[in-house]
């Protein structure tokens, strides 16, 4: 399933902070401010695990861990944090989706990210 980057928050991208906050074109202002706003093409559920694809614009990411919540905000209001780090052993994020390699992205208004799940 694909999704169009549409906004970007003036806080959303910080390379110090290795993770990228996404939602639906229905976050408010002030989650607007520190996320990034994608839009779904079409509109079918996802359900990601841990061997799953993602792709940022060329750069594929293979997904470590998907945290327990992430699915359902990101079917719902298409809400998920992607960290580009390694998977704590505790206290990961719930909404989290890791992944490897741990290279932050070059994300624009514009860009597509495409979650491939293999379905098994």
């Amino acid at each position: 399933m694909k999704a169009v980057v549409t906004e970007i928050g003036v806080r959303a991208l910080d390379e110090k902070e290795p993770m990228i906050i996404l939602f639906g074109e229905s976050a408010t202002e002030g989650l607007k401010e520190y996320s990034v706003i994608q839009k779904f093409q079409e509109n079918q559920s996802l359900e990601l695990k841990k061997g799953d694809l993602l792709k940022i614009d060329e750069q594929e990411y293979t997904i470590d861990y998907v945290g327990p919540f992430a699915n359902d905000n990101l079917n719902s209001i298409a809400h998920v944090t992607l960290v580009f780090a390694d998977v704590p052993k505790e206290d990961a994020i719930v909404n989290g989706l890791y992944l490897t390699p741990s290279v932050f992205p070059t994300i624009k208004v514009g860009s597509t990210i495409e979650y491939i799940s293999f379905g098994v």
